[in-house]
């Protein structure tokens, strides 16, 4: 089930933080690339990356995020927003950590978090981005990934996550492809976040698949015949760029006419007044690059924090309705 978060106006537009994000194919005709244990993917541009180490998150308010185990062994990236409201407030009690086996899932908990104190619960200024500990060692079968700290890229990346699927047309499908399945896909990034007054370090591509009625921020991915889209339940879940993790799903936006509806295309028709990952619409990750001290630093070496219960906050941004939406499990 999801839970509607917050719907607040500024300026005619709207701005809804998102708490779990999911991939929904490009191709209305296509089926989700569901990854099973021991998968290992091909990208556009030749690149292999085992999905053995992205894990499903599912706190214990009963929210549903994604998250990436990181070289140690007992660490897993995720995404601020899915344990906290913003630096120092609340979180959960504990959050189960499931990955892929052979015969099913293998279950972890965690209890303990480190979230970066740049993050103030607006995704759009960047710092979205938590560490969680692990009571056990992850299975030796689960890849490790390391941070990709070069300059960023606008060659194709794949994007993984534990959320929603469907289609750009009928946007994200709970019911048919509802949260809980790892699913992969490619896209691109088009610009950094500072393109559209946001942080530098937001990585921002649409969701085009290769046409140009769809293109929201003018760069066409002809190359990238299936584009992929984020949704509810991928929040910070990674995209990969030459085997390491470049970005962490962050939001979706998408722009808004007078009355309140998603334009899609920005200049063209409306499918819904809420984005959910249509053909036309904006997806942000939080670049690893700028973090990553931060990131290794926090690899079993941070104090013990303190827990208490989760609080979610709304934010208004000026441009674009941004959503991050609940998963709750039935």
């Amino acid at each position: 089930m999801l839970r509607s978060v917050c719907m607040i106006p500024l300026l005619g537009l709207v701005s809804c933080p998102l708490s779990a994000i999911v991939i929904a194919s490009g191709d209305p005709n296509a089926q989700p690339a569901v990854v099973v244990y021991s998968d290992e993917v091909v990208n556009a541009i030749g690149q292999t990356v085992n999905l053995s180490g992205v894990v499903e998150l599912e706190t214990s308010d009963g929210l549903g995020c994604t998250g990436s185990l990181l070289p140690d062994g007992y660490s897993i990236l995720t995404a601020a927003h899915c344990i906290t409201s913003y630096y120092g407030s609340s979180v959960p009690s504990s959050v189960s950590v499931y990955f892929l086996g052979q015969s099913g899932s293998v279950e972890d908990t965690s209890t303990t978090y480190y979230v970066d104190p740049n993050w103030t619960g607006n995704s759009t200024v960047g710092g979205d981005l938590a560490v969680l500990r692990l009571q056990q060692a992850a299975p030796s079968s689960a890849a490790r990934y390391s941070l990709y700290t070069g300059i960023s890229t606008t060659s194709p990346i794949l994007l993984a996550g534990y959320g929603y699927s469907g289609t750009g047309t009928t946007g994200a499908d709970s019911g048919t492809y509802g949260f809980g399945t790892l699913r992969q896909g490619q896209n691109r990034y088009d610009y950094t976040g500072d393109a559209l007054g946001w942080s530098a370090n937001l990585l921002v591509g649409d969701f085009d698949n290769g046409t140009t009625t769809y293109n929201a921020l003018g760069t066409t991915d002809s190359d990238i015949p299936d584009e992929v889209d984020l949704s509810f339940g991928d929040s910070g879940g990674p995209s990969f760029y030459d085997g390491e993790i470049i970005g962490v799903h962050d939001f979706i936006d998408c722009s808004m006419d007078a009355d309140g509806n998603c334009l899609i295309p920005p200049s063209g028709h409306s499918y819904s007044t809420s984005d959910n990952s249509y053909f036309g619409q904006i997806f942000a990750d939080t670049s690893v690059s700028a973090y990553a001290s931060w990131i290794d630093g926090e690899e079993l070496q941070a104090p013990e924090p303190t827990s208490c219960s989760l609080v979610l906050l709304g934010l208004a941004v000026t441009g674009f309705l941004r959503s991050r939406t609940s998963r709750r499990p039935s």
